[in-house]
């Protein structure tokens, strides 16, 4: 064998929330952690919490007790703690929100004495382009990846870049995250010794230097206290076997000779991406992108800027701690129990209640402070919109109303017509799970509408079971045209998409990801797990063959021939099946989920715009998603009747404006893969790098 040194890490992956809700997973929780913390008192020597300082948290909010135990054993090494608060979706969750996460959860270890300096993403379902870009900025290096990493990657190592050029060393877990799990059934030193030549052998023909690392734990599980003793007594000819921490087994002279991957990771070649949880539950995906706009665009740029706001330090940690606890990848995903839908639907709740009082305080200070009397509306895009200037506001003594009139319609052949798009809506039976949809067996493939009626503006299409009314309209100056729906939903298990005429045949798409606009081919990259996915997820947007179309928040899409393929609802009635024909095990348990199979209304809002191209797409998209806001405004204040809160111009893409330790910070980034950018923040010239995120402190 190559291996000269074996690393044994134990760990456990622990989802706060799965198949059973939080209150019962955090029951485990504090037996394993109590167990943990006598183990380690007694010399065990290392256990790793799977990157997130939230088990920690939850733990000590039970057993406050124990806080001293666990700071000293994580200054100690024996636990680690961090980088992460939560094991978040990297799709489904915004950059700001990544940002966040590691920004929270690195302070919190830091209170404990040490984090864990490693972007540990073990089981997200793929990972985003600029994630490399994410880890550097906050002072990581290195990553340790599982899902998503293309068939072209053959090596344990792997340098892994994002769109700018910043790069990360990534450690490839090849196997998963347990290829060490079964090792706690074997107590004979010799049959230990065997099964890790044979785990040395299984892994060699990636490894990319003399060291192999083997997690040595699974979901849900605590230390096996023989572990260490147990390894003591194996002999693996020429090789050390350690069990230690991941740092360590990281620590040392690079690899040479690396391959290198740039961008995001969306590839099924070793294990599957279950692909289509972006189209579980979702109601929670929309409100999920509303609320990060509300705290993004609106609460903290309001409460960063009004003239004499005292910044909300507490609201907005509590409100971004709950989106965080909700951005866990089972959780915002949807595939878990319904228990766990209903508890996020609750976190959602108070997030909007905390973020819209800090708006509503916000603009009435506002509106206090300027002079005229009327209306005040507030501009969150950082250019001007219907007269008020960008990331400003104007007074208005006659209420000023955007005039939206309905779009004439006309239905040929199950198509319907509205100016120069024409659309329709389709449906198929689903016989998968919340992970994966599976075409009904019959191959009967997708139905038109059992009747449609098309007027001015109005739409209403019928199937069995399953009504849609929609209204088309179009607001003056806007590039789009607006889809307002409302879905009358009495069937399960079957998804109703939207299906958009292109003028061509659509080469591929490019998509809204965190911190980018990606380009993607029609298909994912497939593998012995799951075959190529022709759907993915947009954040905002897509376009394809020069059409759009817009959302509130991340949406699953696919773009086949001449058609732009938009999923408006998936119903099934089960957390995971054993067997799919899109997918040949199973993803989970086979809990029920009733409540997934979305019975009832569910609302959607969509535009679609013709003729779109790159360089419109962003802007077109803030006009479609985040309106002016509104406040009363009296007299008697002494700013004038319109201006702006920050001075912000140029060809950058605002992503935030907060309060940052005691100072202003404006954070931007650049969607152009290949030039530079160009922005003034009050008054001082920045130049972003293609691809490029800046976080800037004007003085």
């Amino acid at each position: 064998m190559s291996a000269a040194r074996i690393t044994l890490v134990p760990h456990t992956h622990w989802d706060r929330e799965w198949y059973e809700p939080f209150d019962r997973f955090l029951e485990r929780l504090v037996e394993m952690m109590d167990t943990l913390v006598e183990l380690a008192d007694e010399g065990f020597p290392h256990f790793h919490l799977d990157g997130q300082t939230a088990m920690i948290d939850d733990y000590l909010a039970v057993r406050p007790e124990r806080a001293e135990d666990i700071a000293r054993l994580v200054r100690q090494g024996r636990l680690s703690a961090g980088p992460w608060v939560t094991q978040t979706d990297e799709f489904l969750t915004s950059g700001e929100s990544h940002v966040r996460n590691l920004e929270m959860g690195l302070a919190r270890a830091g209170e404990l004495g040490r984090p864990l300096l490693v972007g540990y993403l073990p089981d997200q379902f793929g990972h985003v382009g600029q994630m490399p870009q994410i880890l550097r900025a906050a002072g990581l290096h290195r990553a340790v990846v599982w899902r998503g990493v293309p068939a072209a990657v053959d090596r344990t190592s792997f340098w892994w870049e994002a769109p700018d050029g910043s790069r990360v060393l990534a450690e490839y877990l090849a196997f998963g995250y347990f290829l060490g799990g079964d090792l706690h059934r074997l107590t004979d030193p010799a049959e230990l010794s065997e099964a890790l030549r044979r785990k040395v052998e299984h892994v060699e023909p990636f490894l990319a230097s003399d060291r192999v690392l083997i997690m040595v734990g699974s979901d849900h599980a605590g230390p096996d206290p023989t572990l260490p003793d147990r390894v003591a007594s194996a002999q693996v000819p020429g090789v050390e076997v350690t069990v230690a921490s991941l740092e360590r087994h990281l620590d040392g002279a690079v690899p040479q000779g690396l391959p290198t991957w740039r961008g995001e990771l969306r590839s099924s070649a070793r294990a599957h991406l279950l692909p289509n949880v972006y189209s579980a539950r979702v109601h929670q995906k929309r409100e999920r992108g509303r609320l990060e706009a509300l705290l993004e665009r609106y609460a903290e740029p309001l409460a960063a800027l009004v003239p004499g706001s005292t910044w909300p330090a507490d609201e907005l940690d509590r409100a971004w701690t709950l989106m965080l606890w909700n951005g866990a990848h089972d959780s915002v995903c949807g595939c878990s129990h319904d228990g766990v839908a209903r508890d996020v639907d609750a976190r959602y709740d108070e997030v909007r209640t905390i973020a819209q009082a800090i708006v509503e305080r916000s603009l009435e200070r506002l509106a206090r402070s300027v002079e005229g009397s009327g209306t005040l509306r507030f501009n969150p895009s950082p250019f001007e919109r219907n007269g008020v200037p960008g990331l400003g506001w104007r007074v208005d003594r006659e209420p000023v109303g955007l005039a939206e009139d309905p779009v004439p319609l006309r239905a040929e052949d199950g198509w319907i017509r509205a100016d120069e798009l024409a659309f329709r809506l389709r449906d198929e039976e689903d016989m998968g799970d919340l992970y994966t949809f599976c075409p009904a067996p019959s191959g009967e493939g997708a139905s038109d509408p059992l009747e449609l009626v098309a007027r001015e503006g109005r739409v209403r299409a019928t199937f069995e079971d399953l009504t849609v009314e929609l209204s088309v309209s179009r607001r003056a100056g806007e590039p789009f045209i607006r889809l307002s729906g409302l879905i009358d939903n009495r069937r399960p298990d079957h998804r109703l998409r939207l299906h958009v005429r292109l003028p061509a045949v659509a080469e591929g798409s490019v998509a809204g990801s965190p911190f980018e606009l990606v380009p993607r081919a029609r298909r994912s990259e497939g593998g012995e797990p799951e075959p190529p996915s022709p759907t993915w997820p947009a954040r905002h947007l897509v376009l394809a063959a020069g059409v759009a179309a817009y959302h509130e928040g991340v949406f699953e899409y696919e773009a086949a021939d001449r058609e732009l393929v938009i999923t408006l609802l998936r119903c099934v009635g089960t957390i995971s099946r054993s067997y799919l024909a899109t997918r040949s095990f199973a993803a989970g348990p086979e809990v029920p989920t009733p409540e997934a199979q979305m019975l009832g209304r569910t609302g959607f809002a969509l535009a679609l715009q013709a003729d779109a191209s790159l360089e419109g797409v962003l802007e077109a998209w803030e006009r479609f998603a985040l309106p002016l806001v509104l406040a009363p405004a009296a007299e008697g204040g002494e700013l004038p009747s319109s201006g702006t809160l920050l001075d912000l111009e140029g060809d950058c893409e605002l992503s935030n404006v907060r309060r940052w330790q005691g100072a202003l910070e404006v954070r931007l980034w650049n969607p152009r893969r290949q030039d530079p950018a160009t922005c003034r923040v009050a008054g001082v010239e920045h130049r972003l790098g293609p691809a490029r995120i800046e976080t800037i402190r004007p003085g």
